[in-house]
């Protein structure tokens, strides 16, 4: 079997949200509450967490409020922005009195957050939606538009040694 990659600890990307959104919503700090938002933000678009955090910062700077927005996506030098969503389950009130920590939120701090609340790299959300997308039938074409990749070789890569590993603990023997 080839060796998943350091970062990619194949979460589930059901579970993982159930997860994020039971500890946002049982969090007392708001430092807890706002990082939450930021993960499951991560995690409902496929994103990289500063794509997130910039996504979140646009959005409680909407007037009205609104719950989409696109944001330049962090790895390409062309200028590309990509569509983000913010998650249902974040409503308007619940983040703007979070505002304040998001706002000085950084990628560092977020990362360490989520490394030692949960236990695993932050880039790891993002492939779990991609999992999730390829799973669910989802071309590679579409899922490198939503999460902003510009070529499509890391997102075939990527989906088939999945697709692979699955292909192979499943087989049976007659």
């Amino acid at each position: 079997m080839v060796k998943m990659f350091g970062w990619d600890k194949g979460l589930d990307y059901e579970k993982t949200y159930k997860q994020i959104l039971k500890h946002m919503r049982e969090a007392t700090r708001d430092t807890s509450r706002a990082y939450d938002m930021i993960l499951l933000t991560q995690l409902r678009n496929g994103s990289r967490l500063t794509e997130a955090i910039n996504f979140l910062n646009k959005i409680i700077e909407s007037k009205p409020f609104k719950r989409e927005a696109t944001v330049k996506v962090e790895k390409r030098k062309d200028g590309h922005e990509r569509q983000m969503i913010l998650p249902e389950e974040i409503d308007k009130r619940e983040l703007l009195r979070v505002a304040y920590v998001i706002k000085e939120a950084n990628r560092w701090r977020v990362a360490e957050y989520c490394k030692r609340t949960y236990d695993f790299n932050t880039h790891a959300l993002r492939y779990a939606f991609i999992s999730y997308l390829s799973k669910k039938g989802v071309s590679p074409q579409i899922i490198a538009k939503i999460t902003g990749h510009k070529t499509l070789d890391y997102i075939i890569y990527y989906t088939q040694q999945v697709q692979a590993e699955e292909l192979l603990k499943n087989l049976k023997g007659k």
